[in-house]
Protein backbone atom coordinates (compact mmCIF):
# COMPACT_ATOMS: atom_id res chain seq x y z
CA UNK A 1 0.00 0.00 0.00
CA UNK A 2 1.50 3.65 -0.99
CA UNK A 3 2.29 6.07 1.52
CA UNK A 4 -0.93 8.19 0.45
CA UNK A 5 -3.09 5.41 0.53
CA UNK A 6 -2.08 4.37 4.50
CA UNK A 7 -2.56 8.12 5.03
CA UNK A 8 -5.94 8.59 3.76
CA UNK A 9 -6.75 5.34 5.36
CA UNK A 10 -5.79 7.28 8.64
CA UNK A 11 -7.61 10.17 7.87
CA UNK A 12 -10.70 7.70 7.34
CA UNK A 13 -10.09 6.38 10.75
CA UNK A 14 -9.81 9.84 12.36
CA UNK A 15 -13.28 10.78 10.54
CA UNK A 16 -15.02 7.55 12.17
CA UNK A 17 -13.27 8.48 15.19
CA UNK A 18 -14.70 12.08 15.63
CA UNK A 19 -18.25 11.27 14.54
CA UNK A 20 -18.23 9.25 17.43
CA UNK A 21 -16.87 11.42 19.74
CA UNK A 22 -18.75 13.06 22.39
CA UNK A 23 -18.10 16.09 22.54
CA UNK A 24 -20.01 19.31 24.01
CA UNK A 25 -17.77 21.91 22.46
CA UNK A 26 -18.27 22.53 19.19
CA UNK A 27 -15.58 24.81 18.89
CA UNK A 28 -13.03 21.70 19.33
CA UNK A 29 -15.46 19.61 16.94
CA UNK A 30 -15.08 22.39 14.23
CA UNK A 31 -11.16 22.64 14.91
CA UNK A 32 -10.95 19.38 14.01
CA UNK A 33 -12.94 19.25 11.30
CA UNK A 34 -10.24 22.19 9.79
CA UNK A 35 -7.26 19.95 10.44
CA UNK A 36 -8.99 17.22 8.62
CA UNK A 37 -9.21 19.65 6.10
CA UNK A 38 -6.03 20.72 5.84
CA UNK A 39 -4.75 17.60 5.72
CA UNK A 40 -6.54 16.23 2.81
CA UNK A 41 -6.28 19.43 0.81
CA UNK A 42 -2.22 18.48 1.38
CA UNK A 43 -2.30 15.48 0.42
CA UNK A 44 -4.55 16.08 -2.49
CA UNK A 45 -1.90 18.30 -4.21
CA UNK A 46 1.51 17.38 -2.73
CA UNK A 47 3.14 19.88 -4.45
CA UNK A 48 1.48 22.40 -2.75
CA UNK A 49 2.65 23.93 0.57
CA UNK A 50 0.65 22.75 3.61
CA UNK A 51 -0.48 25.37 6.16
CA UNK A 52 2.44 26.55 8.27
CA UNK A 53 1.30 25.15 11.46
CA UNK A 54 -0.57 22.18 10.29
CA UNK A 55 2.05 20.22 12.52
CA UNK A 56 1.82 22.22 15.26
CA UNK A 57 -1.96 21.96 15.16
CA UNK A 58 -2.28 17.92 14.79
CA UNK A 59 0.41 17.74 17.69
CA UNK A 60 -1.34 20.26 20.17
CA UNK A 61 -4.63 18.33 19.17
CA UNK A 62 -3.07 14.81 20.24
CA UNK A 63 -1.58 16.36 23.28
CA UNK A 64 -5.84 17.39 24.18
CA UNK A 65 -6.73 14.02 23.10
CA UNK A 66 -4.22 11.80 24.81
CA UNK A 67 -6.37 11.67 27.88
CA UNK A 68 -9.63 12.22 27.16
CA UNK A 69 -9.73 10.31 23.76
CA UNK A 70 -6.77 8.19 23.77
CA UNK A 71 -8.37 6.81 20.77
CA UNK A 72 -8.19 9.79 18.45
CA UNK A 73 -4.74 10.82 19.60
CA UNK A 74 -3.53 7.39 18.36
CA UNK A 75 -4.60 8.17 15.15
CA UNK A 76 -3.84 11.83 15.04
CA UNK A 77 0.16 10.71 16.19
CA UNK A 78 -0.13 7.94 13.32
CA UNK A 79 -1.11 10.74 11.14
CA UNK A 80 1.48 13.14 11.87
CA UNK A 81 4.13 10.25 11.13
CA UNK A 82 2.90 9.63 8.33
CA UNK A 83 2.72 13.26 6.98
CA UNK A 84 6.58 13.61 8.31
CA UNK A 85 7.55 10.27 6.74
CA UNK A 86 6.33 11.75 3.32
CA UNK A 87 8.03 14.92 3.99
CA UNK A 88 5.24 17.28 4.67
Amino acid sequence: MTDTKHLEESLSNLRREVDRLDIGDEQTRLRLGRLIADIERTIGAPTGAPPHDLGERLNASVLQFEASHPRIAVVMNELMKQLSNMGI
